[in-house]
């Protein structure tokens, strides 16, 4: 157990100092491949651009199960100060896929050092371009599970809203259904000493983001959990100029696709009568992103048996886990049962935001989360 939360630690503090954005992940999947094989893995690389795929199969017949680890890291300088700090200026993995991936490569040593005890097929994805939820759909494209389809996927994400050790393990939806939008406001320029003269884009676009929050809190039911934000608005050329146009980009994040259906009428009737206000028209390109996560619940609830049996000691958070974020593992568990696991990383006093350029999960938690995952793919393969 020692050599394997050591070798945890040392591949931590490999990829997290190499790290690279979303499908620009080259030397780390070299680095990941080398690894694998070195472990005995079948290797397949360029999945979907720069994953990589390992197997390796057991000497007797047995389910396959999957582990999926992000690859990619953030546009964002890290400032956190540790030895094995990002060499790479101005990227850095502040969102712990760096833990995600040397999880998944402890995992796939550990299996390659008992396969003799072990039935049936183990698999590790490490997924590209999950920041920009492209990556999961273009393995998926370049057929993944042709040859080897799981029985079971999991993937883990470290959680600063968990205390540190915790893990969260949640049935049913779990992450956002994350779309965008972008709406262009159309009038008649003019002089902005004589607005009764022209029809104002920005007097429209101020009226339909007041309409379109307001329509999403009285009009949406409080108990189902959604969000809009605004994160763009462009128009005009001078101070004194009432321009043709003015555009705004948001996103809009939902648990269903019925209150997907129904954010996208909210917006064309709040945007609408924005327009129609000031004599102008709208137009409202609606873009559907990364569904949400919907994870298994016979399977998450195996995984809370298997935990309570094998990790006594765990403290395990059943509910209030859902979020808004977007997590592009979806298209995986759209295919394949499955859950995404979260393993607690808050700490009092520490940084505890993704995406920080001070964020750094602890060491602690994610040999906790190796435990955890390593338990339950145990389960599958080494019953």
């Amino acid at each position: 157990m020692q050599q394997l939360t050591t070798y945890l630690q040392r591949m931590r503090e490999e990829l997290h100092q190499r790290p690279e954005v979303a499908f620009q992940e080259c030397k780390t999947a070299e680095f990941l491949a080398a690894e694998l094989e070195l472990l005995g893995f079948e290797v397949r690389r360029g999945v979907g651009k720069t994953g990589v795929v390992g197997l390796l199969r057991f000497p007797e017949a047995g389910p396959c199960a999957a582990l999926r680890a992000d690859m990619d890291a953030l546009p964002i300088g890290e400032e956190t100060g540790v030895p094995y700090a990002s060499k790479h200026s101005g990227v850095m993995h502040a969102c712990g896929h760096d833990t995600h991936m040397a999880v998944a490569l402890t995992c796939c040593r550990y299996f390659a050092e008992h396969k003799s005890a072990c039935k049936g097929t183990f698999m590790a994805i490490f997924q590209p371009a999950e920041e920009i939820v492209a990556g999961a759909q273009g393995m998926l494209a370049e057929g993944i599970f042709d040859e080897v389809r799981p029985d079971v996927l999991f993937a883990l994400h470290n959680w600063p809203e968990l205390p540190l050790g915790t893990m969260g393990i949640q049935g049913g939806p779990l992450t956002a259904f994350a779309d965008r939008f972008q709406v262009a406001f159309r009038g008649r320029g003019g002089h902005g000493a004589l607005p009764h003269k022209a029809r104002d884009p920005i007097a429209m676009a101020a009226a339909g983001v007041q309409g379109a929050f307001a329509a999403v809190q009285r009009k949406g039911d409080a108990m189902r959990p959604r969000a809009l934000s605004f994160g763009t608005i462009y128009g005009g050329s001078s101070f004194n100029v009432i321009p043709e146009e003015v555009v705004l980009e948001g996103t809009v994040r939902t648990i269903s696709p019925e209150d997907q259906r129904d954010m996208i009428h909210l917006l064309e009737q709040a945007f609408g009568a924005a327009a129609q206000m000031y004599g102008g028209t709208h137009e409202l390109d609606y873009q559907a992103g990364v569904p949400a996560v919907v994870n298994h619940e016979a399977v998450c609830q195996r995984v809370v048996d298997v935990l309570q049996k094998r990790l006594p000691e765990m403290s395990i958070v059943t509910s209030g886990l859902s979020s808004l974020i977007g997590e592009d593992v979806a298209y995986f568990l759209q295919e394949v049962p499955g859950a995404l696991l979260l393993f607690g990383t808050g700490q009092p006093g520490a940084v505890n935001e993704l995406h920080n350029p001070r964020y750094l999960v602890p060491h602690e938690g994610v040999v906790a989360g190796w435990k955890a995952i390593q338990a339950v793919l145990d389960s599958y393969l080494r019953p």
